[in-house]
């Protein structure tokens, strides 16, 4: 038994000093993940990704296509659009960064975005003049969300990200950053009960 060491294997994660990065032993796993056949083969390999998933950015965007054929009532109909998303997948997670621990100390930076079907974000601190991640979070739209205008959807990736991240943000200021400039009426925004 060793009492003192750099870095402790737990749970399919490699936690150090420097932060927390997937465990290469389990992720060369999905590496070598030879293309699914049927669902329940897909199940299994969108299980093992989803369990990583903090660690790739627009994590649901990528793996859209491959939710979609995992849906009741699919016909299984493997596409170029599915290949690519494995593939993505794959690369993703055997490539992940070391997520940094946050530092209550240091002001948090959360940077939003919404695509058609997908909402995300990162949440990230600055440390010695770089910016660091400390997780990835996205989330697939539901059907009526994506009937959403592109405003509400940008809209609903912040409110969607601030509850995400609730446990590092409540009763903080942070930076919020988002590409969408329509969104800064919100500033001068007074009713908070109107929708």
């Amino acid at each position: 038994m060793q009492l003192i060491r750099h870095e402790v294997n737990y749970l399919g994660h490699i936690i150090s000093a420097d932060g927390v990065r997937t465990d290469p032993q389990k992720v060369s796993a999905v590496k070598d993940w030879r293309r699914p056949k049927n669902v329940h083969e897909l199940r299994s390999f969108l299980g093992l990704c989803t369990y990583y998933r903090r660690f790739v950015k627009g994590f649901s965007s990528i793996a859209r296509p491959l939710h979609r054929l995992t849906e009741n009532k699919q016909k299984f109909l493997w596409t170029d659009e599915c290949e690519e998303a494995f593939n993505s997948l794959k690369a993703a997670l055997t490539s992940s960064p070391i997520l940094v621990y946050p530092d209550p100390e240091k002001q948090f930076i959360l940077d939003t975005d919404a695509s058609h079907e997908s909402v995300g974000a990162v949440l990230s601190q600055e440390i010695n003049g770089q910016e660091h991640v400390i997780a990835y979070w996205s989330k697939c739209l539901s059907k009526p969300e994506r009937n959403y205008c592109v405003t509400r959807k940008e809209l609903l990736a912040i409110v969607k990200a601030v509850e995400n991240f609730h446990s590092y943000l409540y009763g903080r200021k942070f930076l919020l950053r988002t590409d969408h400039a329509s969104l800064t009426w919100l500033l001068n925004f007074k009713n908070t009960k109107a929708r």
